[in-house]
């Protein structure tokens, strides 16, 4: 495959995805971020040739095992363009042993500001596979469209690279099963690390949702007390009633915050959702001036907010970008 192929390929199935979308009713927002497309390689001989192909128009991010199988991920050199959004990201997963794959483009993978019963809420005709969401880690929703699907996750592809790239924090996240333990509190991880700017004592940020705010508390309590460093406070936040824990695993610190409020709606991941989108756009200069911001002392969104000469109060003026459109974002890179 060239570079020519790919691109006339990746614009060919958009059209038929969303065609698709469109019959069925599926409007995604424009504040939505889609941030990967998957090529799937029918067999490890075509696996092998089209990571060879793909070398000529974008960088490998990182090549994991998954479940026995090699899955490379890719940046695009030159993004795919399609009705204002932006795609720089692409999966190439090798074929699940003893499944037969049609080669090709398959899927794409959104990033919405909706729970997952929200997404299901709002497009109740369609088909649903919802295995994913069985998963610990940035789980996913999934509309079949036949042959082909659209999947809902919370962490883009590449944040989630960003963290793996992190060995020590990763297997920190993993090992302490902490996103398994409170599973049912929709676990959400945001913050620094899977922005790629943290910094010496930077903690990894979970965020949980729960309507009983007391049994939560004592669940902390329960599962994490033996924890280094351990703490839990209750405590009001903008008004909000709110819970704080921290704790160290393999010297990792950790900080969860939870509230009765959905986890994709609490600021801290609607912050979030602009913050990985912005970078998304600005590339490397935008996360150099970002860092740079970071190692002098800046907490996150003020350094967003001096990196774009954004005037005011940066928690607000940040949040208030959070529902722009790309063309919207992109204006102010410029």
């Amino acid at each position: 495959m060239n570079t020519a192929t790919f691109y006339h390929e990746a614009q060919t199935f958009l059209e038929q995805i969303f065609a698709m979308l469109v019959a069925q009713k599926v409007v995604l927002e424009k504040h939505w971020h889609i941030d990967h497309l998957c090529y799937r390689a029918a067999s490890l001989q075509s696996y092998e040739n089209f990571k060879k192909s793909f070398a000529s128009f974008a960088d490998l991010l990182i090549e994991s095992d998954v479940n026995g199988r090699p899955i490379a991920t890719y940046k695009l050199r030159k993004s795919v363009h399609f009705e204002g959004w932006s795609i720089d990201v692409v999966e190439l997963p090798a074929p699940k042993p003893g499944k037969v794959t049609i080669e090709g483009f398959e899927h794409l993978e959104v990033v919405s500001d909706l729970t997952f019963s929200e997404l299901k809420e709002r497009y109740p005709h369609c088909e649903f596979n919802e295995s994913g969401l069985n998963k610990d880690f940035n789980q996913e929703l999934e509309i079949n469209l036949g042959a082909l699907a659209i999947k809902f996750h919370p962490l883009s592809l590449e944040s989630v690279v960003r963290l793996e790239k992190k060995s020590s924090v990763y297997k920190a996240i993993k090992e302490s099963q902490v996103l398994k333990v409170f599973r049912a509190y929709d676990p959400r991880i945001v913050g620094t690390f899977p922005l790629d700017l943290d910094v010496p004592g930077s903690d990894v940020d979970i965020l949980l949702s729960a309507a009983d705010m007391d049994s939560l508390h004592n669940n902390l309590q329960q599962h994490l007390s033996s924890y280094a460093d351990f703490t839990v406070r209750r405590t009001a936040v903008s008004g909000v009633d709110s819970l704080v824990a921290s704790f160290k695993f393999y010297d990792v610190p950790f900080e969860i915050f939870a509230q009765k409020t959905p986890t994709a709606h609490q600021v801290a991941n609607r912050h979030f959702l602009v913050e990985e989108r912005l970078l998304c756009h600005g590339g490397p200069t935008l996360l150099r001036k970002v860092q740079g911001l970071r190692g002098d002392g800046l907490k996150t969104e003020p350094a967003f907010a001096a990196a774009l000469e954004i005037k005011g109060d940066a928690y607000a003026e940040l949040l208030s970008l959070q529902q722009l459109g790309e063309s919207q974002l992109r204006a102010l890179l410029c």
